[in-house]
């Protein structure tokens, strides 16, 4: 291969070089080191090309900037290797290339021969290239799961080749045989000028391409293995809850029925408290053995157990366990159902998720706030409106409101997890219906939960109320 051959070859290789690290730029943008490797992708190739243009003439300003730009372009990825490594970025890199143009400049003022520059260069290339393999040698361990991954081999490799040229190519500028030939001298200077350079090029540079995809890999290792662990967490958590929780309110129910049993006739207002209390008791049971059944069917699902539901009468059913719950606010609740069908599907999920919905309703309405709950056919699904009087919900809100832990704007003195919606959605989502909330025109929130009939029930006549 001639001189020329091999300076086309090492400049389309410098035009690729930049394309790789642009890539790494574009993909991780925000990274400093992205930014860094970006910038000495493009200065290498540039100060490469303008060296390449003007090796043949004079040396003066524009071969000392195309070298200064080279080197600078080399300096960047050392320092955009410390940045991946989650080392400081060194501000002796800014103190390399100030110290390299000023000896360039010193030796094009004082006409020095291109034996003296190519050596200021090869030198001052190797030395970045030695703190390059130091970096790479003494990596953060969580660039990589291991110490010395493939990609971090290949960019060692790559760089002691660039080093061991650029050592020969001192070698040949120092040591001029005088039996050998020229065209001799000039074969042994395009190998070490150009192809074993290009070599360690074609290895250095896309092995931190590798270097980039190998973190990533170990980055959504490490998340799944932490969301495995998080699981495995939350499942104890929930195993040892429920086993907790059911034995307190167990003994609480059990007395409960013992007072009840017990109180004198006439005690109207403690019977109704007691009532109260058992129901409130009974409702944090269902709750307790309906997150244990999620758990326990894998992935957060529940095991959808159908049976069929008269929904007027349970809808009826739960609307008045809703107002005893929250009697002390005297909600007027009011059932409106034009047919009578019958919906399979889990009853204590379908509770749960209709309890939630009138918990909201009456939460943020005024005391004594109306809430009208209807049910009705439309075409093949059972459509069931809850609407309020409160104060709504902000229009920016109402796709965010399902968000797991979500609280609006307007619950600050309102208690309240922020998960009911949450469940409701995905117990609806898991009986095959979904869930719409918007705002009513004369004032306060409208929750519309749809779900499909079977076809029988599609087809079937309706019984009007």
């Amino acid at each position: 291969m001639d001189h020329q051959t091999a300076s086309i070859a090492f400049s389309i290789t410098q035009l690729c070089i930049s394309v790789i690290m642009l890539g790494i730029y574009f993909a991780a943008p925000s990274e400093r080191y992205a930014r860094l490797w970006a910038m000495s992708g493009v200065l290498s190739a540039v100060g490469m090309s303008i060296i390449m243009a003007h090796a043949a003439r004079a040396p003066g300003l524009m071969l000392m900037v195309g070298n200064i730009a080279l080197f600078a372009g080399c300096v960047l990825v050392w320092s955009g290797l410390r940045a991946f490594a989650g080392q400081k970025t060194s501000r002796w890199g800014s103190f390399l290339i100030a110290l390299f143009a000023a000896s360039y400049f010193l030796l094009i003022e004082n006409n020095a021969a291109i034996t003296s520059r190519a050596c200021l260069s090869s030198a001052s290339l190797i030395l970045v290239f030695v703190l390059c393999v130091r970096t790479l040698l003494a990596r953060h361990p969580e660039t990589a799961p291991s110490r010395h991954g493939y990609a971090g081999e290949m960019a060692i490799a790559g760089l002691l080749l660039l080093i061991a040229a650029h050592l020969l190519r001192i070698v040949v500028l120092l040591y001029r045989p005088v039996a050998v030939s020229p065209a001799w001298m000039s074969q042994a200077n395009t190998v070490v000028a150009y192809l074993i350079p290009l070599a360690g090029t074609l290895l250095f540079f896309p092995a931190l391409l590798l270097l980039y995809f190998e973190r990533i890999k170990h980055q959504l290792l490490l998340s799944l293995e932490s969301k495995q662990e998080a699981l495995e967490e939350q499942k104890r958590f929930v195993e040892m809850f429920s086993h907790e929780y059911r034995t307190p309110l167990a003994v609480i129910r059990t007395n409960l029925d013992i007072l009840q049993s017990k109180q004198q006739p006439g005690a109207q207002q403690a019977a109704s408290n007691l009532g109260k209390m058992q129901r409130a008791v009974l409702r944090l049971v269902e709750v307790a053995d309906t997150a244990l059944r999620r758990d326990h069917s894998g992935e957060g699902k529940a095991d959808i157990l159908r049976e069929p539901i008269l929904m007027p009468d349970f809808l009826q059913d739960v609307i008045e366990e809703a107002a005893e719950l929250w009697s002390e606010r005297a909600p007027r609740l009011e059932l409106i159902c034009t047919t009578s069908m019958v919906f399979h599907g889990d009853r204590k999920l379908l509770k749960t998720a209709i309890l939630n919905v009138l918990d909201n309703a009456i939460k943020y309405a005024a005391p004594q706030g109306m809430i009208r709950v209807q049910l009705r056919r439309n075409g093949g699904s059972l459509l069931l409106t809850v609407d309020d009087n409160g104060p709504g919900i902000p229009e920016h809100e109402l796709d965010l409101v399902y968000g797991k832990y979500f609280r609006g704007s307007r619950t600050a003195f309102v208690a309240g997890s922020g998960i009911g919606l949450y469940l409701v959605r995905r117990i609806i989502v898991e009986h095959a219906g979904n869930i719409f909330l918007s705002n009513r025109p004369e004032g306060g929130a409208s929750a519309t939960i749809t779900l499909p009939l079977p076809v029988e029930e599609t087809h079937g006549s309706a019984i009007d109320n």
